[in-house]
């Protein structure tokens, strides 16, 4: 792979060779070469919707496990996922619960190299009508409180649970929670106890 802090120009000469750094291209070779950067370019982003949806399965699983954001994001800090920002994770829990639309619309190609933030704004359903043109009542008034974190459940929280319940497997679920109490020191008798509870 090429250094890419080098500044490097491309120069063509008059003997009609492209050259880019130290590579030399016909003009033809050189519009190949630039296909296949993109094609290259554009396989890359497709696999980072992959893994994107992958990770995001992971995390919106675990999210269904606690009762606020807050308290999983706490949990999170604590794991191997501790080093991922609190954004990488909505948005891979974003992509992942919107796989389907996600899927569908790189399929026909209104994605092109989108990241997940236009990805978001552009599945985001029109929710406020045209604002009126005139300013309208500009009179500062009382201030809105700020919304503050709460305990219950949250939008992240829902759609990990409709994710489990269309995908997981009695399987999935059975090794996940054997990692669960193993991961919690729970023993299978005390939560076979509880379970019949």
């Amino acid at each position: 792979m090429a250094n890419s802090t080098a500044k490097i120009k491309a120069v063509a000469s008059e003997d009609m060779v492209i050259r880019i750094g130290k590579a030399k291209y016909t003009v033809q070779q050189s519009l190949e070469h630039g296909a296949a950067v993109y094609e290259s370019m554009y396989d890359l982003n497709e696999l980072m919707l992959h893994k994107h949806n992958e990770l995001g399965m992971i995390l919106l699983q675990h999210r269904a496990l606690y009762k606020s954001d807050k308290l999983f994001g706490k949990y999170i800090a604590n794991t191997p996922l501790g080093c991922m920002s609190r954004y990488d994770r909505t948005d891979a829990m974003f992509i992942a619960s919107n796989w389907d639309k996600v899927r569908k619309m790189n399929k026909d190609g209104s994605l092109d190299s989108l990241g997940v933030s236009a990805i978001r704004k552009r599945l985001k359903p029109k929710a406020k009508p045209d604002a009126p043109t005139s300013a309208g009542n500009v009179s500062k008034g009382k201030a809105k409180p700020k919304a503050e974190a709460t305990d219950g459940p949250s939008d992240t929280k829902t759609a990990a649970i409709d994710l489990i319940q269309n995908t997981m497997t009695a399987d999935d679920l059975a090794t996940f929670v054997k990692a669960q109490l193993k991961e919690h020191g729970i023993t299978q008798t005390a939560f076979n106890k509880a379970m019949k509870a």
